[in-house]
């Protein structure tokens, strides 16, 4: 039984920037571990997106090449440590599988792996004030 049969998943994205292709657990989230790479570049406008259909737009701050091997990850050294519960936990992994990628069956060697690092744009809420304003201003113009 699908979940589409009740309607549930019939939704379409409305136009925007570029959707990433794997979904991520939280729209909060601040890294997205791409099995299969990317094209996209640090510095660009991409839509993080969940399951449900939510989307929120972010930009890539960096894109980290991975490689692994037998022996583990191997990531750039000029690279910070990187946290790999939390790309787990963003990316919708569990831990144990994303360090044992190597062995994992969807792995595939001819393709580079990559962690994405999110920067959310500032959402600016307002003040009491603000919204008091907002509120007189109605009743004025009412």
């Amino acid at each position: 039984m699908s979940c589409c049969s009740g309607g549930y998943c019939k939704f379409t994205f409305p136009d925007g920037p570029p959707l990433l292709d794997n979904p991520v657990n939280s729209l909060n989230a601040q890294y997205l571990f791409l099995p299969y790479g990317t094209l996209l570049q640090a510095g660009e406008v991409v839509r993080i997106w969940m399951e449900s259909g939510k989307a929120k737009p972010v930009f890539i701050d960096e894109k980290i090449a991975l490689e692994f091997t037998p022996q583990g990850i191997k990531v750039d050294s000029a690279v910070r440590p990187l946290p790999w519960q939390l790309i787990a936990l963003d990316s919708g992994y569990e831990y144990e599988s994303l360090l044992d990628w190597y062995n994992h069956p969807l792995r595939n060697p001819n393709e580079q792996a990559v962690v994405l690092v999110f920067k959310h744009p500032i959402e600016v809420k307002p003040s009491l004030k603000m919204v008091l304003y907002k509120w007189l201003y109605k009743l004025r113009t009412f």
